[in-house]
């Protein structure tokens, strides 16, 4: 019994650029994408009626503009240590 609630942040990359990165966070509850943050897109989106009162809100606060720094902060820098130490080992 009870509610299932979690997010999931990922880096979707074929290359070492930050062109070829996109840093995508996502927020689910039951299993159902609420809302989510795309690099590629560079807002959020709401997905249900809640995820688009919230997209609205957290699009016009400091929520987008710190999501949109995620990308150089989290996906760049760890995507350079994946390639690395990836390839090191294969």
């Amino acid at each position: 019994d009870g509610f299932l609630n979690f997010r999931t942040v990922t880096c979707l990359f074929n290359s070492t650029k930050a062109d070829d990165i996109a840093y995508i966070d996502s927020y689910y509850l039951n299993k159902l994408k609420i809302i989510s943050f795309d690099s590629r897109v560079g807002k959020f989106v709401g997905y249900t009626e809640f995820g688009v009162s919230n997209a609205k809100r957290w699009n016009e606060g400091p929520e987008v503009t710190r999501a949109r720094s995620e990308k150089e902060r989290y996906c760049v820098h760890n995507v350079g240590l994946d390639y690395r130490t990836g390839l090191a080992k294969s």
